[in-house]
């Protein structure tokens, strides 16, 4: 009895290790999901982000046309004309470059974020699939016909 434990043991030891390609071939499209849906999370958060800058450099912008257009409504001289227009330059020229230094910032961070997301998930399922292990389970599925058909004639 010991032997014949021993061999069925044996030959579930080796099953299972013609099996193993085929288990990470198997668990590709789940790992695949999980990392196409933390991409999409990355790229919703840098989505916000920049919708953020965008919402705070309008905000900016309001406040400074309402204080000039106050200003307008009162009488003033050619010079004073010429200091506003000269100010909103100045302004505009300031939130413009502020503004994209903003955008460029959030995109290097959902790029950061995307790669680390990536290395992560890589880390997580133990490296990408070699080209052996993929040879290995589509052997092994190729055998696995070879034999069903061979069992049915």
């Amino acid at each position: 009895m010991t032997v014949k434990t021993s061999r069925s043991s044996s030959g579930e030891a080796t099953s299972a290790a013609a099996t193993a390609p085929l288990g990470l071939l198997a668990d590709l499209p789940r790992q695949q999901l999980a990392l196409i849906t933390q991409s999409a999370s990355a790229l919703l958060r840098a989505s916000e982000g920049v919708r953020k800058v965008q919402q705070e450099t309008a905000h900016r912008a309001v406040a400074q046309h309402q204080q000039l257009a106050e200003k307008l409504r009162a009488p003033c001289d050619l010079n004073e004309l010429m200091a506003m227009q000269g100010e909103l330059l100045r302004f505009n020229l300031q939130e413009a470059a502020r503004y994209w230094q903003q955008i460029f910032t959030a995109g290097f961070r959902a790029q950061a974020e995307l790669v680390s997301t990536a290395g992560q998930t890589l880390d997580a399922a133990g490296g990408e699939p070699t080209l052996d292990s993929l040879q290995k389970a589509f052997e092994a599925s190729l055998n696995g016909a070879a034999s069903a058909t061979a069992g049915a004639h």
